[in-house]
C-alpha cells in the first residue's frame, strides 16, 4: 500500500563532502525520495548540481526515487533529455523557465518521467487549470528558491489549499508537493492543506540525531 504521505530529503542541505554517506543515512532512516535541486546562477541566484551529478547518485542507489528540481532559465528539451538520462523520476520546471510550458510538460512525460510544475510564492496558481490533463505534480515554493534554511511564507499555504480545491473541482488528482521551511512545527497544517510530499532540508539533513527528525516530522503527520 503507498504511502499517504512522503518526505523528500533535499540534498541542497547535506554535506556535500560526505554526500553518498548522508543519502545512505536518509535512505536507511525512511526517506521517501530523495530531492535534487538544479540552480544556474540565472533563474536563481546560485549554482549546484549537473547531470553527471545525478548520474553517480543513481549509480549508487538504483531505487532511489530522484526529484529533479530544474531552477533554470531557458529550460530546453536537451536539459530535460540530460536529467532523465541521468535517472531522474520526477522532473520540476517553472513556467517563467519556458514559453511553450504545456509543449515541455508532455516532453518529460514522453521520456516516461513524472512532469512537475513549480510555483514561486508570487506565481499565480490559475495557468494550473489548462495543464492539469499532463501534470503529474505540482511543487509549490513556500520560500523564494535559490538557497536552504529560509522560513516559510505563510500566505503560500492558501496557494496549496486553492490548488486542491482547484483539482477537487476538475476531478483531477496530482501530488501536491511543498518546498521551503517546512519542519515539524509545520508540517501537518501543509498537510491539512493538501500537500502529500514535503521536501525537508535543514529539518532533516541539519539535525544531530535524524532519524529522530524523520520520526518527529512523520508523528507530526500521524
Amino acid at each position: 500500500m503507498e504511502k499517504r504521505f512522503k518526505i523528500a530529503g533535499s540534498i541542497l542541505s547535506a554535506d556535500l563532502l560526505n554526500l553518498e554517506k548522508d543519502i545512505k543515512d536518509a535512505l536507511d532512516a525512511g526517506v521517501d525520495v530523495i530531492h535534487f535541486d538544479v540552480m544556474d546562477y540565472h533563474f536563481v541566484p546560485n549554482l549546484t548540481f549537473g547531470p553527471a551529478f545525478l548520474a553517480a547518485i543513481k549509480k549508487k542507489f538504483p531505487n532511489a526515487i530522484l526529484d529533479v528540481h530544474l531552477m533554470v532559465s531557458p529550460v530546453t528539451e536537451d536539459i530535460v533529455r540530460d536529467y532523465a538520462n541521468a535517472g531522474a523520476t520526477w522532473i520540476s520546471i517553472h513556467p517563467e523557465s519556458t514559453f511553450h510550458v504545456q509543449r515541455m510538460l508532455s516532453f518529460i512525460k514522453s521520456l516516461n518521467v513524472k512532469a512537475g510544475l513549480v510555483l514561486n510564492p508570487a506565481t499565480p496558481p490559475s495557468s494550473l487549470r489548462y495543464l492539469f490533463d499532463v501534470l503529474d505534480f505540482v511543487l509549490v515554493m513556500t520560500v523564494n528558491p535559490g538557497f536552504g534554511g529560509q522560513k516559510l511564507i505563510p500566505s503560500c499555504i492558501q496557494k496549496i489549499t486553492d490548488i486542491k480545491r482547484m483539482a477537487t473541482e476538475m476531478n483531477v488528482k496530482p501530488i501536491i508537493e511543498v518546498d521551503g521551511g517546512v519542519c515539524k512545527d509545520n508540517i501537518k497544517l501543509l498537510a491539512e492543506a493538501g500537500a502529500s510530499v514535503f521536501v525537508v532540508g535543514s529539518a532533516f539533513f541539519g539535525q544531530e540525531d535524524r532519524k529522530e527528525a524523520l520520526n518527529l516530522l512523520n508523528k507530526a503527520l500521524d
